[in-house]
């Protein structure tokens, strides 16, 4: 069942929840019925297979079974679908609530796709509806569900990694859910900002090893246990991207307007 969320969503509707599938459905799908969503996930994946030849590592990272937080760089407004349609388990991605509801043909067709995706909406006011938004991420880990989000908060306005938000450190410390750090490299240029039409440019998905919340056990509340393990998913993800760090936070927008920077700061594609 798909409309796990809506663009309606506010912090009073967190009890709709509800679940995306009933599991264990039998069929001739691999002995479970495909949900609308697994179908487009399967057409999607192959498609962009065939047209940008992904290389995809550590897909055995993906744990298989219980919730886990699926924390990426963000580089393109296409990263949200990359990795919901490669991931091989449901993944919720909090994504931005401007997203949802926008005027004309293509923006009806894009909010009708993220419902369909189940995309948690953010309103990025920077406080109530951020913190709403993972109150809702909260239930879906809590029902074994899988959580994606950029801890940046945003794109990288120059293909660098930015300080990271804590988010996903604050969702792994209070459901005890691991975090996969996953690099996306090069999608920036499949789908450079301010572009709707995608560009026939290889990329790369790399999945880190999961991280485990235990070392904060009896720490969890503290202010300081989630700055250093979002540190610490900043810096796995920093490995899997091969990106320069900025320690400082991203603007909010500046990637619609600032230049790409040179090959050589973006990471290892050959």
């Amino acid at each position: 069942m798909t409309g796990l969320v809506s663009h309606r969503f506010s912090a009073h509707h967190s009890a709709g929840f509800r679940h995306p599938h009933q599991p264990n459905r039998r069929s001739a799908f691999g002995g479970h019925r495909m949900t609308g969503r697994e179908l487009v996930r399967r057409t999607l994946a192959g498609a962009v297979r065939m047209v940008f030849r992904p290389r995809i590592t550590g897909l055995s990272n993906i744990p298989t079974a219980g919730p886990f937080i699926l924390a990426a760089n963000h580089l393109s407004f296409a990263d949200h679908t990359f990795l919901m349609i490669f991931v091989p388990r449901p993944v919720f991605f909090v994504g931005k609530a401007e997203r949802f509801g926008r005027p004309g043909l293509r923006g009806r067709l894009s909010g009708k796709f993220f419902e369909r995706m189940d995309v948690i909406p953010v309103r990025r006011d920077g406080g109530r509806g951020g913190v709403a938004a993972l109150e809702l991420s909260r239930d879906v880990l809590d029902r074994g569900y899988a959580v994606g989000i950029h801890p940046e908060g945003t794109r990288s306005p120059d293909g660098r990694l930015y300080r990271g938000h804590t988010g996903a450190a604050w969702m792994s410390l209070t459901t005890g859910a691991p975090v996969v750090p996953c690099g996306l490299v090069a999608t920036d240029r499949v789908q450079p900002p301010g572009r709707f039409l995608l560009r026939p440019v290889r990329f790369d998905i790399h999945f880190g090893t999961p991280i485990e919340p235990t070392e904060f056990a009896g720490r969890e509340k503290l202010s300081t246990s989630r700055r250093q393990l979002t540190d610490q998913i900043m810096r796995e993800i920093r490995n899997l991207s091969g990106q320069e760090f900025v320690d400082r936070f991203a603007i909010k927008g500046q990637a619609m307007t600032a230049a790409a920077r040179p090959t050589d700061q973006r990471g290892p594609v050959t």
